[in-house]
């Protein structure tokens, strides 16, 4: 394992919901963040804003950026190979 993914492992694991948000991608090819809500408990906004961070980390990406709702989310490579260290 190289040393980027290290880093984004501890930061992952180190807030909850962020892990509980990348791992609600499991077994989905992309997901809204209201069913990314539904998933896993947390509030909508809270969902939005780990995505958000997720997304300025690459390990999401949005699927159709010109929609304002719904935005469609998918994990990237590098999303998918964090999962697999979770």
């Amino acid at each position: 394992m190289d040393d980027e993914t290290l880093i984004l492992l501890a930061y992952i694991r180190n807030a909850p919901t962020r892990e509980k948000v990348l791992k609600s991608f499991e077994g989905e090819d992309f997901l809204r963040p209201i069913e990314i809500s539904m998933k896993t408990g947390l509030h909508p906004n809270n969902v939005s804003k780990k995505l958000n961070d997720l997304r300025e980390h690459g390990l999401v990406y949005v699927i159709n950026p010109e929609y304002y709702v719904p935005k469609l989310y998918r994990l990237t490579e590098k999303g998918k190979n964090i999962i697999q260290h979770l």
